[in-house]
């Protein structure tokens, strides 16, 4: 039977003998580049099982192969992107096409092909006309002077014929190798270039990726116009210069966007200043015609940049221009994610201007060591366990009427993501159902139905909402908005929406997306302390002023109201003027309103909330007072992402859904116990996922997705029988290129079990059976900060003017391990006499248990012994006894045994993570002890042996250490292994553990 790369090879083969029988034609200039995709580049690509043609996919936003057909000449899109099932959204190669006549292997070709590949972040672009096929390596900033190093393969048509050149095409771009990885593991075993233009342009970005080379060149326009606006306009301040700085920078972006989509078939940019003119005159003059037809925040007109008379230095402007319009610029708008322009615009937006045009970094982000931006692949899980499922199986009439939010929303990440999934579903659903399509809805391509300019109008206005404190952050989210409404529309499109509508191309969003703090509302101003600037800086907001048809509030008499008509609905508005281009009407309300639909925004809320909210804000007194009055999820430790998860729950309709990412100790630590608690009363959690610790790029910090159902005010989850919740665990280092992430580590059941504890922790790494036997040992009547003192080393070295004490001379720096401590010279550093000692001496000499704060590889904790005087440092805990019973040795069997060690890892969602996983001594204090009593003969025999085999394995330890020949070391190592496993042994009786307990046990160690 062949296999799929025989049926290739042979149609490929067919392909050939005809361009061989006719090639004096097909190499003539008769023969144009439409004819050879036609007749042979189609058919090329679809032997190698694409479905160029759209047989199968009819959904435009579920298609593998996008083609360009523009017959233009256009250098703006590629001919092909290949895509693959089911991620439809990030482009896997580009294939340019050409026609066979003419020069083919040509700088300019290849500059163009490499454009799209490393705009697109793709590793590899394909060159084709069929009678060669050139594949590019696009991982780098391209360079017109350096391409020609850039090719990695070349093949000639007669090639195709031969089978073993063939499969070094098929097994790198064929549908099979793709759905492998191919590409991606072919060019990671590439070089780096090598040409001397490469190495030249190294200091303008060429080894960095995309985001963070554009980002460099926004950084620097930047400087730029800040230094142009404040050279002629000297009495401009930091926040005029930032606003005007900013939208400059919009306006110049968004039309590079519009004319690389096509949508605008004038080339501004490169025009401005031309024949002698202003380039700043031009650009106001085109941003105002612009403002007429697309409308938006972009182009509205701005009091100061559109002002008459504004002056600028133009030089520095009419260089941006000139290279954002360069035609050997690297950037292709048109090829460049906007997902990857959200990355950039986050990291941008970390920055303000001061006074003396200066870029410095805004203090609450110099604060937190940067601005991280959300990962695309966790903005996606997370809207599609939220919005997802609450659009699932409804139909758009049903949809009109539901409402997503994110309420700290940055530069818009996760709007973008939801207003992608909606347009999906819709499109789904039309090409689905053809048959349901309302005139005006969608129209008719090629490759499907589309979504009408209209229709994605009317989604963005009915379903899309955001807010941020930060108003350059709101400005950005609804650029980005704005850039994938247009992102599937063309100048034909466009025009035909406005000669059928006649209204402008961009809705009005100030009523979407808003500038506000979603955490306290305007009744804090009551107080009457606050100056008119620290009002602004504060910036309150009531969610029911500023989203009433959201949270309306309906009488039951019947009375009239102000309503505005959103397409086929009617609206109530109490006492709220107008806003955008919408009609008013009166309405009288039912005095029995029909029950609303599940999950849907007629109940008043948000239909889903999402988002990544910010973590460790800080709050003067009065705003602390505040939100300590608000929320009840606070405690001592007042971390701005506590609040947000609580209002999340405050502002969802019954049964909407809630997804964030937050630091994941909420779920364990007894900090963040009164949020357990809250999030208890108002969600049913349905998955988490537990994330490495470098999802942030350049931030290590320990996360956690949690998706969640809010429930009704009356009901809470802990009520439920057999809960299911999602687990999702994504080691770190685990990811392959290609394949989906979030594949479940496994499904476990009935999560009421999980929280029957005294801090309500989610045990979610538990199983119905773990979380039983967690349940047991807490019910232990001692703990070990019952019977030991602990405390942590000190701090570093610090000189101190204060008085001297008696310490130790010299401070441990050596290896410590389970049973082991390294007491050789080497080990130990001196430490200066006239440093003061502030925590007290006998915690580092005589009898003491060293418990090192960072877990073993295996997960385990490590403890040892010790009795010299030394210092140690804070990541080490010293435990001393409170009094002489139980002996501190039989005290390091409990911390050294499988036991306590899975318990810890059981009840700390850290620990089970591969990264570096931690203890605190809050949670050495409470991890509990078995009862023992001396007066009991078999507690006191069974305390006696168990100090007797710690005592063995000390010494065994310490041999095992000096030995020297494979044969000593050999047998240590089992004598160890043997105590250890009747250490643990003793320690299961003591617990009183079952054969089945000690099997979870077992099972669940390394």
């Amino acid at each position: 039977m062949p296999t799929a790369f025989d049926e290739a090879f042979s149609r490929v083969k067919e392909l050939v003998d005809v361009f061989k029988a006719n090639e004096t034609y097909y190499l003539s200039p008769q023969f144009s580049e439409a004819q050879a995709r036609m007749d042979f580049i189609d058919k090329f690509w679809m032997a190698l099982g694409w479905d160029v043609n759209h047989d199968t996919q009819k959904n435009p936003y579920e298609q593998e192969v996008k083609v360009e057909r523009n017959e233009s000449g256009s250098q703006r899109r590629a001919d092909y992107a290949f895509f693959l099932l089911p991620n439809f959204r990030d482009v896997q190669f580009f294939v340019e096409a050409k026609k066979p006549h003419g020069e083919f292997g040509s700088p300019d070709n290849y500059f163009q092909t490499l454009r799209y590949g490393w705009s697109g972040k793709t590793p590899l672009a394909v060159l084709t006309n069929f009678d060669e096929l050139h594949i590019l390596d696009s991982r780098f900033k391209p360079h017109i002077g350096d391409t020609l190093s850039r090719v990695v393969r070349r093949f000639s048509y007669a090639d195709y014929a031969d089978s073993e050149k063939f499969a070094g095409i098929y097994w790198l771009f064929s549908r099979e190798a793709l759905a492998n990885g191919a590409p991606a593991k072919f060019a990671g075993t590439l070089p780096r270039p090598k040409s001397k233009t490469f190495r030249r342009e190294l200091f303008k970005g060429g080894y960095q990726s995309l985001d963070e080379a554009f980002l460099i060149e926004l950084d620097k326009y930047r400087e730029m116009l800040a230094l142009a606006f404040k050279s002629k306009n000297p009495d401009l301040n930091s926040e005029q210069l930032t606003e005007i700085t900013q939208r400059t920078i919009d306006r110049l972006v968004f039309i590079r966007f519009l004319e690389d989509k096509q949508i605008e078939s004038a080339r501004h940019v490169e025009h401005f200043g031309a024949e002698g003119s202003s380039a700043w005159e031009d650009f106001v003059r085109v941003s105002l015609n612009l403002d007429r037809i697309y409308n938006g925040v972009v182009f509205k007109r701005h009091e100061i940049l559109d002002a008459p008379g504004f002056q600028i230095d133009e030089k520095p402007f009419r260089i941006i221009c000139d290279e954002l319009s360069d035609p050997t610029s690297p950037y292709n708008f048109d090829s460049i994610p906007i997902h990857i322009l959200g990355s950039i615009y986050e990291r941008f937006l970390g920055k303000i201007i001061t006074d003396g045009a200066r870029v410095v970094e805004k203090p609450e982000v110099r604060k937190a060591g940067g601005v991280y931006y959300t990962p695309e692949y966790i903005v996606r899980y997370i809207v599609a366990h939220t919005v997802g499922q609450a659009v699932e199986g409804r139909t758009p009439a049903e949809i009109a009427g539901m409402h997503f939010a994110d309420i700290a929303c940055g530069s818009g990440s996760f709007l973008l993501e939801v207003f992608d999934s909606l347009l999906r579903h819709h499109t789904k659903f039309y090409n689905k159902n053809p048959g349901k399509v309302k005139k005006g809805d969608c129209v008719q391509r090629d490759d499907g139905l589309h979504l009408s300019l209209k229709k994605k109008q009317e989604i963005l206005r009915n379903n899309v909402y955001g807010v941020d404190i930060d108003r350059q952050a709101v400005e950005v989210a609804q650029l980005s908005l704005y850039l994938k409404l247009l992102d599937d529309e063309t100048i034909g499109s466009t025009a035909a929406f406005q000669n059928e509508f006649h209204f402008t191309l961009l809705p009005p969003l100030t009523d979407n997306i808003v500038c506000g703090n979603s955490l306290i509302g305007t009744d804090i101003l009551d107080t009457g302390k606050f100056t008119p600037e620290e009002e602004k800086k504060l910036n309150p907001m009531d969610f029911e002023r500023r989203f009433p048809l959201i949270f309306q509030r309906k009488s039951s008499g019947g009375e009239l109201h102000d309503a505005v008509s959103v397409g086929d609905h009617d609206y109530t508005m109490p006492g709220v003027p107008l806003h955008g281009t919408f009609s008013y009407k009166k309405v009288k309300e039912p005095k029995a309103a029909p029950p609303p639909m599940p999950g849907t925004g007629y109940a008043g809320g948000f239909d889903a909330i999402v988002g990544n909210p910010p973590y460790g804000a800080d709050f003067n007194k009065q705003c602390e007072t505040y939100i300590r009055s608000k929320f009840r999820a606070v405690t001592n430790s007042l971390d701005s992402f506590i609040m947000f998860v609580e209002q999340a729950g405050n502002l969802l309709n019954p049964r909407g859904y809630f997804g964030m990412i937050i630091p994941s100790g909420w779920v364990s630590t007894p900090s963040s116990k009164k949020l357990r608690e809250r999030f208890t009363e108002q969600f049913r959690p349905t998955s988490f996922v537990s994330l490495p610790y470098d999802v942030f790029e350049g931030a290590y910090i320990d996360t956690v997705i949690v998706t969640a159902e809010r429930l009704s005010p009356t009901g809470r989850w802990s009520d439920l029988k057999d809960t299911n919740v999602d687990l999702v665990v994504f080691p770190i280092r685990h990811k392959v290129e290609g394949q989906n992430p979030f594949e479940p580590f496994r499904k476990i059941g009935n999560f009421v079990n999980w929280i029957e504890s005294p801090d309500k922790e989610f045990l979610i790494l538990s199983s119905k059976q773990e979380a039983a036997l967690v349940k047991k040992l807490r019910q232990s009547p001692v703990s070990f900060d019952s019977v030991v003192e602990i405390m942590r080393g000190i701090e570093t070295y610090h000189p101190s003017s204060a008085r001297t004490c008696r310490k130790p001379k010299r401070a441990f720096n050596g290896e410590m391990l389970r049973y082991y401590l390294d007491l050789g010279p080497e080990a130990f550093e001196s430490y200066p006499a006239e440093i003061q000692l502030q925590k007290p001496v006998k915690f580092f000499n005589g009898p003491r248990i060293l418990l090192r704060q960072l877990l073993s590889r295996k997960f385990r904790l490590q403890a040892v012994y010790a009795e010299e005087e030394f210092l140690t440092n804070q990541s080490v805990q010293s435990l001393i006894s409170r009094n002489s019973f139980p002996d501190i040795k039989c005290i390091l069997a409990f911390l050294n045994s499988r036991v306590v060690s899975w318990f810890f890892c059981q009840i700390n969602l850290v620990a089970r993570r591969d990264d570096f996983p931690k203890t605190i001594i809050k949670q050495t204090r409470e991890l509990p002890l078995p009862e023992i009593n001396l007066k009991n003969p078999t507690d006191k025999m069974r305390h006696d042996k168990l100090v007797s085999l710690v005592e063995k394995m000390l010494e065994a330890r310490k041999q095992l250490s000096a030995a020297q020949t494979d044969g000593d070391k050999d047998f240590y190592t089992h004598k160890c292994a043997t105590l250890d496993h009747q250490i643990d042994a003793l320690v299961y009786e003591l617990y009183g553990l079952t054969e089945d307990e000690i099997k979870i046990v077992e099972a669940g160690s390394i």
